[in-house]
């Protein structure tokens, strides 16, 4: 009678763990983000016409600051592939703010040997203001 093994994947990660990653973006940063992707929207390029703008002022470009959701997966899990990512976009982030970026993972599921990590991803400002909330899914090789 042959028996088969029964392989057990124990991860290095578990729910709850929790990275962060504190920084503010610049006006060079933006500059150059806008270059790069060719998003020239007054709103983030334009001191004159943001002045008049909602938030009377530029603000950073929503997906660049979104984009340290992938700085933090790249950073604390190596060789991560991204699958999906959600966001919502809650108040603005302007120049020179102070913000912090988190990740949460929120549940992980085994499929065919590999782990899938869901993750809550959060950007929060000055008092805990929730700036960029959502969801992403990772596969861990």
């Amino acid at each position: 009678m042959k028996f088969r093994q029964i392989q057990y994947f124990f991860s290095q990660y578990q729910i709850g763990q929790l990275f962060k990653l504190e920084t503010k973006f610049t006006e060079e940063d933006v500059k150059i983000y806008a270059n790069l992707i060719k998003d020239f929207n007054p709103i983030h390029v334009d001191e004159q016409i943001a002045s008049k703008s909602v938030f009377k002022q530029r603000v950073v470009h929503g997906i660049l600051s979104s984009g340290l959701f992938s700085t933090l997966v790249g950073t604390n899990f190596p060789g991560a592939i991204y699958l999906e990512q959600s966001l919502y976009f809650k108040a603005p982030i302007f120049f020179e703010e102070q913000i912090l970026a988190q990740v949460l993972i929120q549940d992980i599921k085994l499929i065919k040997g590999k782990s899938i990590l869901k993750l809550d991803t959060t950007i929060f400002k000055l008092q805990q203001k929730i700036a960029i909330t959502g969801e992403a899914k990772i596969l861990i090789n």
